[in-house]
C-alpha cells in the first residue's frame, strides 16, 4: 500500500508541472501587461504615463526575463508556499492567503452537494435498474436528464425564485458563508449537486443491470431469497466499483462548478475567487487556483483508487 501511494504521488508531479506551466504561460501572454496596469492605477495621473515607474514595475515583476525563467521562479516559490501576490486586489494580498480563506467554504459546499447527489442519484439508479424499461425507469432517468441539462446559472435563480421568494421554504442566503449545516446551504448545495446527478443515476443503473444478469444472482433467487435481500446483499456491493468511480469524479468536478453557484448565492469561496481573478486578469491568483484545484482532483482520484481495495478485496493496489 505504501509503495502504491508513493508511486501515485510521484506520478502527480509531472501533471502538476504541465498544467501549471500551461496556465502560467497563457496567463502571462494573454492577460495583458501587468506593469502597465500598475503604472496606470498607482502612478500620478497628472504626469500621464510614467515610463520610469513602468520600467520599475517590469523589473520588480521579472517581466524582462524569459518566460521559462519566470515560471521557474514561480514554481520554486510555490514549493515553499509562496504563490505570489494578487496585484489587482486592494493591499496586494498573497494568493496563498486568498486560497486559504476561500477553499474551506467551497469544499464544504462541494461536500454537501456530493452528499445530496449520492443519496438521490444512487437510489434512483437502483430503482431504475430494478424496474428497467418501466415507468419508474423512464421517469427517473428523464427527470435526472432534465435537471442535469439545465445550466447552473439558470437553475439557481429559478430555484431562488420558487423556493425562497414564492414558497418561503428556505431562507435567503444573504451575504457570506453560513456553515455546512445551515439552512442557507441547502439550496446552493442542491443546485450544485444537479450538475452530476445524471452521471450518477446512469452509472448506477448500468452497473446494477450488469450485476442482475449474472449467474450468482439467478442462483440466489433460485434459493428463495427475497428480491430485496438479493439486491442489498448480492447486487449493490458488486456494482459499487463503477458507482464509486463516478461519485469520486463528480466530487472532483464540483469544485469547478462552484464558479457560477457562488456568484449567484454570494458565497465568497474558491469559485468566486477564481471568477474575480479571470475577470480582472489576475494571473497569479488564477495560476495558484489551478494548482490547488489540480491537487484536489488528484486526491479525489487517489481516494477512489484506495476505496477499490476496501470495497472489493480482489483489487490489489500494490500490483
Amino acid at each position: 500500500m505504501l509503495r502504491y501511494l508513493v508511486r501515485r504521488i510521484l506520478s502527480m508531479i509531472p501533471l502538476l508541472i504541465v498544467v501549471t506551466a500551461f496556465t502560467f504561460i497563457v496567463g502571462q501572454y494573454g492577460a495583458g501587461d501587468l506593469a502597465a496596469y500598475l503604472t496606470g492605477t498607482r502612478g500620478d495621473p497628472s504626469k500621464g504615463f510614467d515610463t520610469e515607474l513602468y520600467q520599475q514595475f517590469r523589473q520588480e515583476l521579472g517581466m524582462d526575463d524569459p518566460i521559462y525563467v519566470r515560471y521557474g521562479h514561480w514554481l520554486w516559490n510555490a514549493l515553499h508556499g509562496d504563490l505570489g501576490k494578487s496585484y489587482v486586489m486592494m493591499g496586494d494580498p498573497p494568493v496563498a492567503y486568498l486560497i486559504k480563506n476561500a477553499v474551506p467554504q467551497s469544499l464544504q459546499l462541494c461536500l454537501a452537494a456530493l452528499f445530496i447527489v449520492t443519496i438521490i442519484g444512487v437510489p434512483l439508479g437502483i430503482v431504475a435498474a430494478v424496474f428497467s424499461n418501466g415507468v419508474l425507469d423512464r421517469v427517473f432517468v428523464s427527470g435526472s436528464s432534465v435537471l442535469s441539462s439545465i445550466p447552473s446559472f439558470v437553475l439557481a435563480p429559478v430555484a431562488i425564485i420558487i423556493v425562497v421568494v414564492r414558497l418561503h421554504l428556505l431562507p435567503s442566503v444573504g451575504v457570506g458563508w453560513h456553515g455546512l449545516f445551515a439552512k442557507e446551504t441547502i439550496l446552493p448545495a442542491f443546485c450544485l449537486a444537479m450538475v452530476g446527478l445524471l452521471n450518477v443515476v446512469r452509472t448506477t443503473r448500468v452497473a446494477i443491470l450488469e450485476v442482475l444478469s449474472q449467474e450468482y444472482v439467478r442462483a440466489a433467487r433460485a434459493r428463495g431469497l427475497s428480491e430485496r435481500l438479493v439486491i442489498i446483499k448480492h447486487v449493490v456491493r458488486n456494482a459499487a466499483l463503477p458507482v464509486v468511480t463516478v461519485i469520486g469524479m463528480t466530487g472532483a468536478g464540483l469544485l469547478g462548478a462552484t464558479v457560477f453557484i457562488e456568484q449567484i448565492f454570494n458565497i465568497q469561496g474558491f469559485g468566486m475567487m477564481v471568477s474575480k481573478g479571470l475577470q480582472r486578469g489576475d494571473v497569479m491568483t488564477v495560476t495558484g487556483a489551478v494548482l490547488v484545484s489540480t491537487v484536489i482532483v488528484m486526491l479525489f482520484s487517489l481516494l477512489v483508487d484506495l476505496l477499490y481495495g476496501i470495497i472489493d478485496p480482489r483489487v490489489r493496489l500494490t500490483r
